[in-house]
């Protein structure tokens, strides 16, 4: 015997080594673990990311006061915002008005029915526009609320109404 086979006290990692170091990881395991349940048990009781259902919102609101729900407007309110071909609106708007809907971004063709917003003097396409303010009571450009307006009899009365604001 030459003695290669046997260890020296100091000259590898001993038994008692390999169990800490065993320990550890197995107690590093069991954490990641754990933490990785804990999110997924939040995640299905939270519906996290947050839905647009109006059921977890009012599961997490704990002050019914702060629940502030937007109405539009109605129809009659509505209808009394003035109502212009976009032929007519390019006349009697500068050139720097706008070309194309806000909402759906589709340019103007010279036959589209466009509502003016009174207040803000906005122009939308009449069916962009009108379901929008049915749920919602604000300009999607400017958030003005505007208020009611009698409708015009007559286009000469629009434009006079128009350059007023």
């Amino acid at each position: 015997m030459d003695g290669s086979d046997s260890e020296a006290p100091g000259d590898g990692i001993s038994l008692f080594t390999y169990g800490i170091i065993f320990s550890v990881a197995v107690f590093f395991l069991i954490a990641v673990i754990a933490f990785a349940c804990n999110r997924m048990r939040y995640a299905g009781q939270h519906d996290w990311p947050p839905s647009r259902r109006s059921s977890s919102v009012l599961r997490t609101v704990r002050d019914p006061s702060l629940i502030r729900i937007e109405e539009g407007l109605d129809e009659s309110t509505l209808n009394s915002y003035p109502k212009l071909l976009y032929s007519q609106a390019k006349k009697e708007y500068s050139a720097s008005s706008a070309r194309c809907c806000p909402i759906c971004l589709v340019d103007y063709k010279e036959t589209d029915m466009l509502r003016l917003l009174p207040d803000c003097s906005h122009l939308f396409h009449l069916h962009c526009i009108d379901p929008w303010m049915r749920l919602r009571s604000t300009c999607p450009m400017c958030r003005k609320t505007p208020v009611p307006v009698p409708s015009p009899k007559t286009a000469d009365d629009l434009i006079a109404a128009t350059q007023e604001s």
